[in-house]
């Protein structure tokens, strides 16, 4: 078997067990029913930041990494508009209407690129993963919190521009002050300096681990999410096939279109590039949404929904694409 596959599906199976974990606890009562929002603000506002912070100032970031990033930014601002138009047409073709609507189009442009996609993408391509990756997120995040939010609006036909404050967050933070110790870094502003190199190691050894929890307790919010989600008849749950529509376009339909650009159109682009960007698409629909959903008022159900179905789907279509990007990228 291909190394990377074999990576892949072992990483899977690892995070799967994370997973279940976190839905048995949450199924059986074990921890309270609010677990999950605590442990969702632990990751988004706690240790995502400190992870993102501390991989970047450790990381051999240079120009290449820059550029490349700036790539997957672009590429990511790209393909989730085009999944956003894809998710319009959708809609139409299949008569969702109202708050429905708007999530349907959510959850085909946003997927779980933190809670999913930073385990995954770290044990396939080490800090190099995270890196990238958190262009990504940046990209997704642009759109989040301005075409997003005003969509889980829609009803409510509230001003969106009121939520661009939600663009300053603990991540962009983290990120912003990670170039700036980076900077420091390659200008050898410090250079020589013992007392600092020493402080610089404790405040790495200190919150590095810290950081490194994300990968775990993403996985646990993921499984208390799934547990949360009642089917009372799956011949019934089977019906609502615009679960299944989504699905489909946001794991393989626009991850494909983004693989088909990238193998006419992108021969000088970095292999690492193409793959962050087409991994981070293929991720299973977003576990923020959800939470968005039941803050806003909007279909809070359908939301939760999207994500069960999508994450099972995702167990199978993920190695699939990594084949596939091992022979087309």
């Amino acid at each position: 078997m291909d190394a990377q596959v074999n990576t892949i599906i072992t990483s899977i199976i690892t995070l799967g067990l994370l997973g279940m974990t976190g839905y048995i606890v949450g199924k059986t009562g074990y921890l309270p029913q609010k677990t999950g929002n605590v442990l969702s603000g632990i990751v988004i506002k706690v240790t995502t930041p400190i992870l993102i912070f501390t991989t970047m100032v450790n990381a051999p970031f240079t120009s290449k990494d820059f550029s490349n990033g700036l790539l997957i930014y672009l590429f990511g601002l790209l393909f989730i508009l085009i999944a956003f138009f894809a998710g319009s047409i959708s809609t139409k073709a299949m008569g969702i209407k109202g708050s429905a609507a708007s999530i349907y189009k959510m959850q085909s442009m946003f997927g779980n690129v933190i809670f999913l996609a930073f385990p995954l993408l770290y044990a396939l391509y080490g800090n190099q993963g995270i890196i990238y990756a958190i262009f990504f997120n940046l990209a997704n995040d642009t759109f989040l919190w301005t075409l997003g939010i005003y969509l889980v609006n829609s009803h409510k036909k509230n001003n969106w521009r009121k939520n661009l404050r939600h663009l300053i967050n603990g991540n962009t933070m983290a990120f912003a002050g990670g170039l700036i110790c980076i900077y420091i870094g390659q200008q050898k502003l410090v250079a020589g300096n013992d007392a600092f190199n020493h402080f610089y190691a404790f405040f790495y050894n200190t919150f590095n681990p810290l950081g490194r929890t994300t990968i775990y307790l993403s996985m646990l919010f993921i499984g208390l999410i799934l547990s949360g989600i009642k089917i009372k008849s799956m011949k019934e749950f089977l019906k609502k096939y615009p679960l299944f529509v989504v699905s489909f376009f946001k794991l393989l339909a626009i991850p494909f279109a983004a693989i088909a650009y990238f193998y006419f159109f992108g021969k000088g682009i970095d292999k690492m590039v193409k793959n962050i960007v087409v991994l981070q698409l293929a991720m299973p629909c977003s576990t923020i949404v959800p939470g968005l959903a039941i803050q806003h008022g909007s279909d809070y159900n359908f939301a939760t929904e999207a994500v069960f179905v999508s994450t099972i789907l995702g167990l199978i279509t993920m190695p699939f694409l990594v084949n596939v990007l091992r022979i087309f990228s």
